[in-house]
């Protein structure tokens, strides 16, 4: 039991790495549009190859209201931009 735990505790997080690898993007001079378009295209992939189809409606609706949360909190988009828009 303790030789499993000490296995699984030695190897790396995917989503850490993961996460670490975007972050370094920037750092190593990577194209930032590239990137973006990289990233929106793994979410899209995510969704249709790994979410149950009865899922992915309400999941890619989550997605995209996290990602504008993200993006209102980061200061990068108006929190009223959509009510800005409609007048």
């Amino acid at each position: 039991m303790r030789r499993v735990q000490r296995g699984t505790a030695q190897r790396p997080d995917p989503l850490h790495i993961l996460a670490q690898t975007i972050s370094m993007t920037g750092t190593i001079g990577m194209d930032p549009y590239a990137v973006l378009g990289v990233l929106v295209e793994g979410a899209v992939q995510t969704l249709v190859q790994h979410i149950p189809e009865e899922r992915r409606a309400e999941t890619a609706v989550t997605l995209i209201e996290l990602l504008k949360e993200r993006l209102e909190a980061s200061g990068a988009i108006d929190a009223g931009a959509d009510d800005q828009q409609s007048d």
